[in-house]
């Protein structure tokens, strides 16, 4: 079959192209256990559903709270909606929102500083009573001695 055969019959959708076999669907999951491993070993991962392309796949991109990310190929939606429910991961249409600025950042070598409570000084006063607007609990409205 010539090359020009070969594209005619690609615009008449008579391309030999067949349904996905063992091997694409082991990378299927071999991509999904990738997916769960990077949720699981970072914080505040956020996922981004790349569409699919002349020239890429449908694919999953994760982006953690530092920037660091990774992309993987999906079958469809579907599969990128399941693996994000079953992590608690929200899931965002790259194509309408963009992607975050801190992949960018991380690409660059940009790292935001951010501290942990661990870090923070004790409190240096006295927490105020349950139920109180004011230190020391007194009450605007009333006055002294009634």
């Amino acid at each position: 079959m010539s090359f020009l055969d070969r594209v005619r019959a690609w615009l008449k959708g008579e391309s030999k192209r067949t349904a996905p076999g063992p091997a694409t669907e082991k990378a299927s999951r071999t991509s999904t256990k990738e997916l769960e491993a990077f949720i699981a070993s970072r914080v505040g991962v956020e996922g981004y559903l790349e569409p699919k392309t002349a020239i890429y796949s449908t694919t999953l991109l994760l982006v953690a709270a530092d920037g660091e990310y990774l992309r993987r190929p999906v079958k469809d939606r579907k599969q990128a909606e399941a693996v994000c429910n079953e992590t608690d991961t929200p899931l965002y249409d790259a194509a309408r929102v963009g992607y975050p600025r801190r992949m960018r950042d991380f690409d660059r070598g940009v790292r935001r500083d951010t501290v942990s409570l661990d870090q923070l000084p004790p409190w240096p006063g006295v927490d105020p009573p349950a139920g109180s607007d004011r230190p020391g609990g007194d009450s605007p409205d009333e006055p002294e001695g009634s």
